[in-house]
């Protein structure tokens, strides 16, 4: 590890941020790019791959309809209204209509603008509301130990049997109105959960056999909270495959649920401590199996520009890598992996395929652990309804996206369907257990640690 970083916090403090200028009946601060919203020439591609146009048949729930919305706004022609936020929140941010768009518009990041200008200043949510909100995004997330000390009373909850007596009680069905159906879906996802791993592993695990690098893995907080399994993998996996793995204990959340929210100030403040956290090692790769966090850490550029130098970001993004795009450039080594006889089926993550463009590594990877057959299903990359909070947020209308994902999995007659996002593993999973199906929900991590051999695996601690 070096002895000084090489991004200070005197770096920070010189760098100078230019405020956005006001863009029609945009706020300055956080305005969509008036070159982004006029791109879009309403060709009409992004129609047949947006799921809730799909859903809604309605123009202004189109990708095409949404750029419109913020052209009308950026041109002065319409107010920020109610309308308009809606359909920034209502926006799924699945990237599918920017893969298909001729002109590159980025319809997901212009309505995460949106967002922002509604939540900050233009239609702020009432004061209870408004707190709760400040409590998770200020207060919770960017601090891993509240995070981790807040699960205790799930993994209570479901270790002492509450869990069993209130889903066979039906007590979530008296709730009012959509509050029932809503927690029913939270604790129809909810995994079971084991303790938090970020203070179970060491600062540091050596690579097995030759070392070829070292590379820093950054622990999410959903892959921390809920999925602790399959960060071990991750981790076993880098190390067995000969990289010394670094999991800087410091590390914050990327600043995805943030994004979504609106809230893209913290989202900056995190970005910025956690460049300055990573580039304090030599590293080879900043690997990270969650496709939402991989996302948000590449765009960091594009976030803190005008709040960083522009060297440290742009060697910040050079550096990340998503697990299976870091795996298959390296080059896997197989020759003592153990096979892992199932056939599987893929869902794309849509901020893997769609917002970093990484579909055919994942099944590469798949290609190469001993005995894993792939049966592609239809529309593979479609979304699965899940979007960060968006299916919570609508639950009727993620119900319809998810059953037709389900639909498409069921037709591969697949052992398990296999994802690489945490989001998508819970949304997956609560529907296979909804929809009463003999297949499994699997993040890819957690088979390709089957496959390593048993030395290769520290014991928890």
């Amino acid at each position: 590890m070096r002895s000084e970083p090489r991004y200070t916090k005197r770096d920070a403090e010189q760098a100078i941020h230019k405020p956005g200028e006001r863009l029609g009946n945009f706020l300055p601060e956080d305005a969509p790019s008036y070159e982004d919203i006029l791109q879009c020439m309403r060709c009409g591609f992004c129609l047949p791959h947006c799921p809730t146009f799909a859903i809604t048949n309605r123009e202004r729930s189109s990708p095409r309809g949404r750029a419109q919305l913020a052209k009308a706004v950026a041109q002065g022609e319409l107010e920020l209204s109610e309308a308009v936020c809606y359909e920034g929140f209502f926006c799924l941010d699945c990237r599918a209509c920017t893969t298909v768009c001729p002109a590159g518009v980025k319809v997901g990041p212009i309505m995460e603008h949106v967002r922002a200008q509604s939540r900050n200043e233009v239609h702020p949510l009432p004061p209870g509301w408004r707190q709760f909100r400040e409590f998770l995004l200020e207060y919770m997330l960017p601090n891993h130990d509240r995070l981790e000390d807040s699960m205790l009373a799930a993994r209570l909850y479901q270790r002492l049997g509450v869990q069993w007596m209130v889903r066979n009680s039906h007590l979530l069905e008296l709730a009012p109105g959509t509050l029932g159906e809503t927690a029913e879906k939270m604790d129809g996802m909810l995994p079971k959960l084991e303790p938090p791993l970020r203070n179970r592993v060491p600062e540091l695990v050596k690579a097995r056999g030759e070392k070829r690098g070292t590379v820093a893995y950054f622990i999410g907080c959903i892959m921390n909270l809920m999925y602790p399994e399959v960060s071990r993998a991750t981790i076993n996996t880098l190390a067995h495959q000969g990289f010394d793995v670094v999991i800087p204990k410091s590390a914050k959340c990327c600043g995805a649920p943030h994004l979504t929210e609106g809230d893209r100030e913290t989202a900056r403040q995190l970005g910025e401590h956690n460049v300055e956290t990573f580039l304090r090692w030599d590293l080879d790769a900043i690997v990270t199996d969650c496709a939402g966090c991989g996302a948000a850490l590449k765009e960091y550029e594009e976030l803190l520009e005008g709040r960083m130098d522009e060297r440290y970001l742009h060697e910040f993004r050079s550096r990340i890598r998503d697990v299976s795009e870091f795996l298959v450039g390296a080059g896997m080594r197989t020759e003592d992996l153990k096979p892992v006889d199932m056939t599987i089926t893929y869902h794309d993550p849509c901020h893997l395929a769609h917002a970093q463009g990484i579909a055919k590594e994942p099944r590469q990877l798949i290609e190469a652990i001993p005995g894993l057959k792939l049966v592609e299903m239809f529309e593979s990359n479609w979304c699965c309804g899940s979007g960060a909070n968006w299916g919570l947020l609508h639950p009727e209308e993620s119900e319809q996206v998810l059953d037709r994902k389900m639909a498409n999995v069921v037709k591969t007659e697949a052992d398990a369907v296999v994802t690489l996002n945490p989001g998508c593993h819970m949304q997956l999973a609560w529907g296979v257990r909804r929809s009463g199906l003999d297949q499994k929900a699997y993040h890819l991590m957690e088979l390709v640690g089957r496959s390593l051999p048993e030395e290769s695996v520290p014991p928890a601690s």
